[in-house]
């Protein structure tokens, strides 16, 4: 069953599309099934049609469902959505696809930062690190290389399995074990073909193209918590962006300036 919308402390939107995702995510709807109506949503959310419309169009521009006038709501059937416009981990975003999301490989690797970590995490040059190694698959097959790495202070702040990274977001994970929520990150995305290493780990041959994105996860009080560097694989991934703009041009003034 779908929780009431009143019950946290979010806008009742947010916490709509986040029982909706997680329905998809977690299998309830399927691939190429079709959600409740609208009405039906209302209900079993106990909020008001216009915030079920707007929970629906955030989940649309997220890429995992498609709605069609005078028809309904469907689950997306397709490859692998990365929406540049919203910040949710690997581990969500192949799910949401119907696809099962796993790790092939887990390495953990204490370090001290080096002068891009250092710069990145805001912390003093040779402070202790974690860097976290993983090859994320899906349906078995090897998609994304990933390094992620967090200052080793916050790691040990609680008892952390390191095993629970081959099932859980790190964002997840971040706030169930930590109580640390990212807000946001920054990001930038590179065309780049793998190293060696990267490339005998996903299965790809040499010179293989890749989507780079290095990225600088934030708390809301815009504390750096975690630098993360992926290589994904491109033909796994449909990557969308919105876009506004262009910006109206002004016409003549009517003001009698010249």
């Amino acid at each position: 069953m779908f929780k009431s919308a009143k019950s946290e402390r979010k806008t009742l939107t947010e916490i709509a599309q986040q029982e909706l995702r997680q329905a998809i995510t977690g299998g309830r709807f399927q691939p190429g099934s079709q959600l409740p109506t609208e009405a039906e949503l209302c209900e079993l959310l106990s909020v008001s049609r216009t915030v079920v419309r707007e929970a629906l169009r955030v989940l649309e521009d997220d890429g995992l469902v498609a709605r069609r006038h005078g028809v309904g709501t469907f689950v997306r059937n397709h490859s692998i959505i990365k929406n540049l416009n919203f910040n949710f981990g690997i581990t969500e975003m192949i799910e949401s696809a119907g696809l099962k999301s796993g790790t092939s490989y887990l390495g953990i690797k204490k370090e001290t930062a080096d002068e891009e970590k250092a710069r990145q995490l805001s912390v003093p040059l040779g402070t202790p690190v974690i860097t976290v190694e993983r090859v994320r698959t899906a349906d078995g097959r090897p998609v994304v290389y990933s390094l992620d790495t967090l200052a080793e202070a916050l790691i040990q702040r609680a008892d952390f399995d390191p095993q629970l990274l081959r099932t859980a977001s790190i964002y997840n994970i971040l706030q169930t074990s930590l109580g640390e929520v990212i807000e946001y990150g920054i990001a930038r995305l590179l065309p780049v073909v793998a190293p060696r290493h990267v490339a005998e780990k996903l299965h790809l041959p040499s010179n293989a193209l890749t989507l780079y994105i290095v990225q600088t996860d934030y708390s809301s009080g815009d504390k750096p918590l975690v630098y993360s560097c992926e290589y994904h694989l491109p033909d796994a991934f449909d990557f969308i962006v919105s876009r506004r703009g262009p910006t109206r041009l002004r016409g003549p003034s009517n003001d009698g300036a010249q």
